[in-house]
């Protein structure tokens, strides 16, 4: 396939088309989990007045962007609608970064993977996943651009969320590396930032998370190829000693860091395509900890390595072969993507459905059991509700939230906002 400014154009459009086909029913979702804290029960967001009363803050171009979405409208489409189309500029970009580096189809296979893949839904389709896939949008923009500009986009990854930083490491010059030192300093001045950090260093000792991440880690790599185990609250256990299965998870951690290492000599695509999953899985799945052990949306960039180790191989068999590219395997691949795709939107459309599908895949996880009886009795279901927050209780006896959300159930009264979700 030879690349042409037709042809270039044609990649952008079908790729737009994908997300668009793959997302047309994710824009009748509803708010969900933290939606309600962050954007609907926000006040801050609440327009751009309000915004800007608010600032400074932590990730201002983050709650810009909601404010804005606000001040046009609060319903969830428009937040749905935008981030279905942020998500499409992120695939183009992928795109326009590997067009110069790889096989036109190479390019263009691993653009329609990143975009399709339903792990990615976490980052599209949950509203709040914006705060990656916004931030995605500026690192790749960095990474396609030079001097000046790269440093602009870089700075607004930043102040989007802080896991831009990656994009220093692998963008060429001092600029990116400045712009982090300054916000490094800004950060340690913020009395925000400083709790944020203060409270994840407290979560937990180094050795624990650790272990705990070599567990989350081979989690995630799972993830890329159950394709109907997505998962918006998975809690994947504190892993405190060590196991066989434990052992097991950092063999193949280190090891598969060995192969992308001694690939880099040996076969340089595929050694940068393993490093670069694990660069953008370690701001959150290495040092340091956060409550929650791993989500989908984390693998949202990070994805792009194994997408790229796909569409590489499939072109370095067929040339091995003597053939052209297997359009027809990777359109069944695709297809295959879109339509799981499809099918985890569906979860988004109201709050029991999401944490009924939540609560099904996690039954060990009382959070999600308090969240469906809280959908369940806003909805009027009251005996539905009234077991799972029984069951919330049974697998977590000091759930204070599930304890009040049953007793209000029971007496008759209504259930506030600040005891569910």
């Amino acid at each position: 396939m030879k690349l042409t400014r037709g042809s270039s154009a044609s990649a952008y459009a079908l790729i737009a088309a994908a997300v668009a086909a793959a997302y047309a029913n994710a824009l009748t979702g509803s708010f969900q989990f933290d939606d309600w804290n962050v954007i609907v029960n926000q006040a801050k967001v609440h327009g751009l007045g309000a915004w800007w009363a608010s600032m400074p803050g932590i990730r201002p171009l983050l709650k810009l962007s909601y404010a804005l979405n606000w001040a046009v409208s609060p319903s969830p489409a428009g937040f749905h609608l935008v981030n279905a189309a942020i998500h499409a500029m992120n695939a183009c970009l992928v795109y326009a970064l590997l067009k110069t580096r790889a096989a036109a189809a190479v390019a263009l296979t691993t653009a329609l993977i990143f975009a399709l893949h339903p792990v990615q839904t976490e980052a599209v389709t949950y509203v709040c996943g914006r705060s990656v896939s916004l931030s995605s949008l500026f690192a790749l923009a960095c990474l396609a651009t030079t001097r000046w500009a790269s440093a602009l986009l870089f700075a607004c990854g930043l102040m989007v969320k802080e896991t831009v930083a990656v994009a220093a490491l692998l963008k060429r010059g001092l600029s990116p590396f400045l712009v982090l030192a300054v916000a490094l300093v800004a950060a340690l001045a913020s009395p925000w930032y400083v709790h944020l950090f203060g409270t994840s260093v407290a979560t937990r000792p180094l050795h624990v998370q650790l272990m705990t991440q070599a567990h989350g880690v081979v989690y995630l790599i799972g993830q890329l190829v159950r394709l109907d185990r997505m998962n918006a609250d998975p809690k994947l256990p504190v892993i405190t000693s060590w196991s066989w299965p434990l052992v097991s998870n950092v063999v193949l951690i280190v090891s598969l860091l060995a192969v992308g290492v001694v690939m880099l000599r040996k076969n340089k695509p595929v050694g940068l395509a393993i490093l670069w999953f694990f660069l953008w899985l370690a701001p959150t799945n290495s040092i340091l900890p956060r409550l929650d052990v791993a989500n989908d949306r984390q693998l949202y960039l990070a994805l792009l390595g194994p997408a790229f180790l796909l569409a590489y191989g499939l072109n370095e068999l067929a040339k091995r072969r003597g053939g052209v590219f297997p359009w027809g395997a990777a359109a069944v691949l695709l297809l295959t993507l879109a339509t799981a795709t499809h099918l985890r939107n569906r979860v988004y459309r109201d709050e029991v459905t999401f944490w009924d599908d939540t609560a099904w895949k996690s039954p060990h996880n009382p959070r999600a059991f308090n969240n469906l009886g809280f959908a369940l009795a806003l909805e009027g279901r009251n005996e539905e509700a009234d077991a799972a927050f029984v069951r919330a209780i049974a697998l977590d006896p000091g759930y204070v939230k599930a304890k009040v959300n049953l007793r209000l159930l029971r007496e008759g009264r209504t259930l506030g906002p600040e005891s569910g979700r």
